[in-house]
């Protein structure tokens, strides 16, 4: 099954990504309780946890997720 992912969801999985697929995955459940009721959020949340647990682990590994990564926001 080929799962195609939308580019916030790319976004969000750089975001967390770790080592593994399993591990990515804990990282996102771990973001939901500060969430909040931000219901466009929570669904993104979803959409992508549910391709990362159809996504094969060698798939995962193979992904190009550095064009996503945001540079963190330094003070100005």
């Amino acid at each position: 099954m080929m799962v195609r992912f939308e580019e916030n969801e790319y976004f969000l999985t750089a975001m967390f990504q770790k080592e593994s697929r399993q591990a990515t995955i804990e990282e996102i459940h771990k973001a939901i309780p500060y969430i909040g009721r931000d219901e466009e959020m929570l669904a993104l949340i979803n959409s992508t946890l549910e391709k990362l647990w159809f996504l094969s682990d060698e798939s995962f590994l193979s992904m190009d997720l550095e064009p996503y990564r945001q540079e963190p926001l330094e003070d100005e």
